[in-house]
């Protein structure tokens, strides 16, 4: 868990849809929604995705917390942000001492 001095820069929220699988038609699905506290950066960064590809990123989303997420789940940004679903490049935990949290970059 994160330091309750850092937990006062979450202003913001996401919510996040976590992937299940494909239907017939080869469509991702998705479970239950769920809402969390977090602080979304406007950051750009060159970044490697998963397939060895440099892409840029568009935004930063600290979770306080250590969540398990797919590259492959549905995140939705708080009103304002274009576009509310970018794609999810990667997820990294971040493990420490009062600074545990998820940091998930988007495309």
């Amino acid at each position: 868990m994160m330091d309750t001095a850092l937990l006062g820069l979450m202003f913001d929220q996401v919510t996040i849809e976590p992937f299940t699988g494909m239907d017939v038609n080869q469509a991702q699905t998705y479970g239950a929604a769920v809402t969390y506290t977090a602080q979304v950066l406007p950051y750009t960064q060159r970044v490697i995705d998963k397939t060895g590809k440099e892409i840029i990123s568009s935004a930063h989303v600290i979770i306080p917390e250590r969540v398990a997420v797919d590259s492959r789940s549905r995140l939705t940004l708080p009103a304002g942000f274009v576009p509310l679903q970018p794609p999810i490049i990667t997820v990294r935990p971040v493990k420490g001492l009062g600074i545990d949290h998820t940091e998930i970059v988007l495309a």
